[in-house]
Order: C-alpha cells, then sequence, then structure tokens
C-alpha cells in the first residue's frame, strides 16, 4: 500500500516537473523598453518642486542631452480647477532650490534654446521646476507671469 501511494507521488512529482517549466515560461512578463507616457498634470509639478534639489543635480549629470528629450509645459495650463495657493506655496517653501535650478538651466544649452525658440520667448527665470524621468527625458515646468 505504502509503495502505492509512494509511486503514485513520485509519478505525480515528475509530471509537475516536466510541466512546470512549460507553466512558467507562459508566465514570464516581458521587460518594458520604454516608459509609459504620462501627462504632466497638476500633481507632477508639486512633486517636482517639492524635489527641486534632487531633480537639479539629475539635470547637472544630463551631459548628453538632446533636444528632442526636453519638453515644456505651461503651468497655467495645468493650474485650472487646482488651488493656485497652493503652488504659491511650494514655491515660496522652496524657493532657495528652484534658484538653484534656475542656474542650471540658464547653464544647459538645450533646454535655453528650448526656452528661446518657445514662441512666448522664456527664460531660466520663468522655470519653475523640471522632472527628469529615469529614461533621460527632461519636463520644463514654466509660468511666465504677466506683469
Amino acid at each position: 500500500m505504502h509503495k502505492r501511494t509512494f509511486l503514485a507521488a513520485l509519478a505525480a512529482a515528475a509530471v509537475t516537473a516536466v510541466a512546470t517549466p512549460n507553466v512558467t515560461f507562459a508566465q514570464q512578463q516581458k521587460e518594458s523598453k520604454g516608459e509609459v507616457a504620462t501627462a504632466p498634470s497638476f500633481g507632477s509639478l508639486i512633486s517636482a518642486i517639492n524635489s527641486a534639489a534632487a531633480h537639479n543635480e539629475k539635470l547637472k549629470a544630463a551631459t548628453t542631452l538632446t533636444a528632442d528629450k526636453v519638453q515644456l509645459v505651461n503651468v497655467e495650463d495645468l493650474l485650472q480647477g487646482n488651488n493656485v495657493e497652493a503652488l504659491k506655496s511650494s514655491l515660496m517653501k522652496y524657493e532657495s532650490d528652484i534658484t538653484a535650478l534656475r542656474t542650471t538651466v540658464g547653464e544647459n544649452a538645450t533646454i535655453t534654446n528650448a526656452l528661446t525658440t518657445n514662441p512666448a520667448k522664456l527664460e531660466a527665470k520663468d522655470v519653475v521646476a523640471t522632472d527628469v524621468t529615469p529614461a533621460g527625458k527632461v519636463i520644463v515646468y514654466y509660468w511666465k507671469k504677466t506683469q
């Protein structure tokens, strides 16, 4: 009796061992070849402002940045229906980090070119945040306030 149970268990284990690689292979996840494109939002803007110092360091390290990797985002487009006071509060809280970021932006020829060739004729002083993605794309948030 014990031999039959043992043999049945052994046979089941053998079948499982043979079938398992096929099941595992079928469940393998494909590696992503890029990043998911997400549209900039008010939340991503606030997050970028709050992380200005970190993004500044990433921007300094982006020595091979090309124009096709720079995306300009007008903050005015993100403000509609959102709390402008929350934005102003973040800008005040991280003012020194944003000032340093603007210096870095002004020293980056690729971003400066993207700013100055924009129809709004932007400058580094108009930049309020950047977001450097893992894929090397730089999202530049600008707010050109009219006087």
